[in-house]
């Protein structure tokens, strides 16, 4: 389950739950009920965890693979992904729902 791979990551890292939110700028009490398995993380903050910690996309949706990833994100991504934080609710729903029409209609 991610969260018990969350709870590795915090290992990996040696840093402390709220240090973790606070450099994906999540409320702490918020990702404590992620690792405790009480909330699951929705895909934004997967990608968050995902891009701002170097984690292996496989590995923290599967458990498949190294923790680590070993590619660095294009500037692009990094750029879309800091943005989402700004966007309503309704905007991001809008957004994933392009990103998921553009992932189903790759010859666009």
């Amino acid at each position: 389950m991610v969260h018990e791979r969350l709870k590795i990551l915090l290992k990996e890292l040696n840093i402390s739950q709220r240090q973790f939110a606070m450099k994906i700028h999540l409320d702490t009490g918020y990702f404590s009920k992620i690792i405790h398995g009480k909330v699951n993380p929705p895909d934004r903050i997967l990608l968050l965890i995902e891009n701002v910690f170097h984690v292996n996309k496989e590995w923290l949706e599967n458990g498949q693979g190294e923790i680590f990833s070993d590619q660095d994100m294009p500037l692009a991504k990094k750029q879309v992904l800091e943005s989402i934080d700004y966007l309503s609710d309704e905007q991001v729903n809008a957004v994933s729902s392009f990103i998921k029409y553009l992932t189903e209609n790759p010859k666009l």
